[in-house]
């Protein structure tokens, strides 16, 4: 029972994230406060929406280092064509939308018509994307947002009873949730799913069976470029600027999610739901260390022990299927 629970990924990440929730909530002071956890989601948002094809990416074996920028760039377009062409939100908000598109396509045409490996296109597009955001802006962040756009991340929903009071839900968490919950469905229920976990596991193979593979990579990124374009919009509003900098490091925080959700880095096996759970035991982790008042120097180490651990995990698991197999 115990080592059927451990093969299941999911089961075991849930667990994890259970026992990492009940060991904070009973030696750490104030971790169970309803409203502190709620207004963390806000952050979680922005992380979670890039998560999501991010683990359609590494599944094929890929990586995408340039999200980040993405994101970033999409915000400064956005930013200027309020500001500077005086554009409603709404025409500047798609224009974002369809900027972090381009890039993604970008991005997919290299990889997947030039063949330049994944890692050197979005390594040196994270750099492209990032001088172009800083140019455009003069290094500037852009502000004077109004309410009714920063609603989109700072906004409640509506209000639930919580412990003889009442706690506002977050707009934001309804978009990542969406999300997840098309996500999942695409990579489980869907040939792009199939065929995405397909050229992670053999490539050559998969050009053999008459998967377009080239195109299906085009297609991924191109998606993950789209993404970071919605994802743009909530950070803008939840920081109420459109800043050069914004999704500094957010590749990086994308990749733990997939890594601890179980997609292998090597590629042939992912899922949107575990990169649901890992989201959540790195955010529950985050949160707990911080109202235990660990240093955030040291946050890092924690992060990355844990990377560590669940990528021999994953690993671990993946032989021991194949040996049954």
């Amino acid at each position: 029972m115990i080592k059927r629970i451990l093969f299941r990924r999911e089961s075991a990440l849930l667990l994890t994230l259970i026992l990492l929730f009940s060991g904070f909530a009973y030696f750490t002071e104030g971790f169970l406060d309803a409203y502190n956890l709620l207004e963390r989601c806000r952050y979680w948002t922005i992380t979670g929406l890039v998560a999501v094809p991010m683990t359609f990416i590494i599944a094929t074996a890929g990586i995408d280092l340039s999200v980040g920028s993405i994101v970033g760039l999409s915000g400064i377009v956005l930013g200027l064509l309020y500001r500077d062409a005086g554009w409603p939100l709404v025409f500047a908000g798609s224009a974002a939308v369809l900027t972090g598109l381009a890039a993604g396509a970008f991005n997919g045409g290299i990889t997947s018509y030039i063949k330049v490996p994944p890692l050197v296109v979005t390594l040196a597009t994270m750099a492209l994307y990032s001088g172009m955001a800083v140019g455009l802006s003069k290094g500037e962040p852009i502000r004077n947002f109004p309410e009714s756009f920063t609603w989109l991340s700072l906004g409640d929903a509506f209000e639930i009873p919580f412990g003889g009071s009442t706690v506002a839900f977050p707009v934001p968490l309804f978009a990542l949730a969406s999300v997840f919950a098309v996500g999942a469905v695409i990579f489980r229920r869907t040939w792009v799913g199939r065929f995405t976990e397909c050229i992670g596991e053999n490539e050559t193979a998969s050009q053999f069976a008459a998967i377009d593979v080239g195109r299906m990579k085009l297609l991924l990124y191109t998606v993950t470029g789209l993404i970071c374009g919605v994802t743009s919009i909530f950070y803008t509003a939840l920081y109420a600027s459109a800043r050069p900098d914004a999704g500094k490091g957010l590749e990086l925080d994308a990749i733990a999610c997939v890594v601890v959700g179980g997609t292998r880095v090597s590629g042939g096996q992912g899922s949107v739901l575990g990169t649901l759970l890992g989201l959540l035991i790195i955010g529950i982790l985050k949160y707990g260390l911080e109202m235990a008042s660990v240093p955030s120097e040291q946050l890092v180490i924690y992060i990355g022990a844990l990377l560590i651990l669940m990528t021999i995990f994953n690993e671990w698991v993946a032989s021991n299927r194949g040996a049954k197999s």
